[in-house]
Formats: structure tokens, sequence, C-alpha cells
């Protein structure tokens, strides 16, 4: 695709999103789709929830879009598209009720494995760091878990839409590079500004909530662009673009069950949860120092693309620890 093309694509994803997230927002406090304040939130008044639902349409028809234009996109974007489907439905009703979470468990281990069906490759993911019979189970093994940790960021206003934007912005910038193929780029980038056109209604105060219809599908789907970056040898960038959030998550889950907590049932110890509830803090303030990390994060994925990995990933690791230190000790002061 061209670049005025592409450009074109990214500023009408950018608005669509925008306009369609004021209407949706109207539609669901018309409807009494709100969530309320609670021992497990981090609001403070009724808000509506399941904004993500526009994300999540308005991204299908730009990536369709893309995949019928672009000859330089992995072949299965199209059956991961209709896959995702399997994952937005029932979240959008678990955003309306109520779904059991070993249900919503066990369906998206069903959705991931039919999923890996459609992989192109080249094979295998691990490129060969795993025994070959344990590279297609632990692919499952991340691909659930990272959807799910994409959806632990959901917990305080502007988080995971921000991180959508990183994480977009981060696969386009390798693409302009050229470690990885355009196609993935133009994929990332749209999904940036697709976030990037929700967050103008979810940044601090949140004005709407993107609910598990948007958290859900949209990790699955950055979860699997990451996949197609360690496919092509590129393990590096897709371990360092998330490590933040990945920290903050395997931090807190190893010390839930190090406590022999129940870990599985929903919870604020995450460490960005514990930081917002800080005197004084703002989300956006918390928001804000993950942001400057995981930039700083997209420098040294594009750093250990290049050859460097050794020094990437200290550096990522560094960086992730440093703000994991401030999002506990930092707000207290």
């Amino acid at each position: 695709m061209s670049a005025f093309s592409l450009s074109f694509l990214i500023v009408a994803t950018f608005l669509v999103t925008a306009l369609g997230t004021a209407w949706l927002k109207k539609w669901l406090m018309e409807k009494n789709i709100l969530d309320y304040p609670g021992e497990r939130t981090s609001h403070e008044v009724p808000t509506p929830r399941g904004g993500g639902l526009v994300i999540y349409l308005v991204l299908v028809a730009v990536w369709i879009i893309l995949i019928s234009k672009s000859a330089n996109l992995p072949t299965e974007a199209l059956w991961i598209l209709v896959c995702s489907v399997g994952l937005v439905i029932p979240a959008w009703i678990d955003d309306l009720g109520q779904v059991s979470s070993m249900s919503r468990l066990l369906g998206q281990i069903v959705i991931v494995i039919i999923a890996m069906f459609f992989l192109t490759g080249p094979f295998p993911v691990f490129q060969g760091v795993l025994p070959t019979a344990l590279d297609a189970p632990a692919t499952v093994f991340l691909w659930v878990g990272f959807t799910n940790l994409f959806n632990f960021t959901d917990g305080i206003d502007g988080n995971a839409a921000t991180k959508a934007v990183v994480l977009g912005f981060g696969v386009f910038a390798l693409s302009i590079f050229g470690e990885i193929p355009s196609g993935l780029g133009e994929l990332g980038i749209t999904a940036a500004a697709a976030a990037a056109g929700f967050l103008v209604w979810n940044w601090h105060p949140a004005r709407i909530f993107m609910g598990d219809v948007g958290s859900i599908p949209l990790g699955f789907l950055m979860g699997w662009l990451l996949l197609s970056l360690a496919t092509r040898g590129q393990w590096a960038p897709a371990l360092i673009l998330p490590l933040i959030y990945l920290a903050d998550s395997g931090l807190t889950y190893t010390g839930k069950i190090t406590r022999r907590e129940k870990f599985w049932r929903p919870h604020r110890d995450l460490y960005y949860q514990h930081a917002a509830r800080s005197p004084g803090v703002t989300h956006a303030d918390v928001v804000k120092v993950i942001l400057l990390g995981d930039l700083v994060l997209v420098g040294l994925a594009i750093l250990s693309a290049q050859g460097m990995i050794g020094l990437s990933l200290i550096g990522a690791t560094v960086t992730s620890v440093t703000v994991i230190i401030y999002l506990k000790v930092g707000f207290r002061q």
C-alpha cells in the first residue's frame, strides 16, 4: 500500500473509532450497561463498559481492506480475524452479564488451538529453542496467556488502549527498518490508530471503558502480531515490546502463588493498580510513567532487530524493573 493510502487509512481509522465510541457511549448509557464502582474496581462513578466493541469492529473492517489491498501480508491474516469472532461474542456477553472464568478460559484455549492450524510460519515458532514436541503447546500457552495479560492491563483509565497504541506502533517501526514484512507493520499501525481513537474517550477521567469485548480480542490479535515477529526470527523484539506488563503480571502472580492465594480470582493487586491508588495520584500519572518505559522498549526492540540482542535484552530488563520499582515506591514519595 502506498504511503498516501496508508496515511489516509490511519487517519480514517482514528476518526471512525473516536466518533463510533462517542455514539456507543450514548447507547450504552441509554441501555444502562454500566460498570459500577466496587471493591475490585478503580473508578468512582458509574461508567459505560463495552466500548472496545468499536475498536474491534473498526479494526476488522480496516484489516479486511488491508488484506484485500496488500500482497505483503501473512496468508493466515483473514483466518485469524475469523477466529477472533469466537472470542468477541462471549466477551460481549460477559460485559452484558457474566460468564464463568473457567468457561472463558476453555473457550480461549479452543480458539487459539484452531488459530494455530492457520499459522503459516516459518516454523517452529520458537525457532528450535524448545523441543519440537513442546513448540505448539508452548505457543498455545503463551498466546492464551498473552490474551489474558492484555486483558489485565484494562484496570485503570487509558492503560490498555495506550498499550495497544505502543505495541501497534512498535510493530510498524520494526517494519520501517525492513526487519519484518511491511504488511505486518500496516496491521500494527492501524491497530494503534483504532486504539488511539478510543483513547480520546478512555483517557483519565474515562467516560467509557473498553471491557472484555475490546481487551480480549485485541489481546488475541496483538498476540498474533508478536508471534508473527517470532516466527520470522524476531523473537527478541516480540519479547521486549510487552515486557513491562509481562513483568508486572508475572511478579504479581508469582507472589500470589507463593503466598498460596487464590490467584484466579479478580483483584486489584497489579503494581500499576497499587500505584493508581496512591494519595494524590491519578490514573493518567501512572499511565504516563508506563508509557515512557514502553517507548524506551520500542527503541530497544528496534536495536535488537538490528542484531544487538544481548544489549537490548539487558536494557529492556533494566527498564522494566525500573518502572516496576517506581510503580511500587515512586508515587508514595
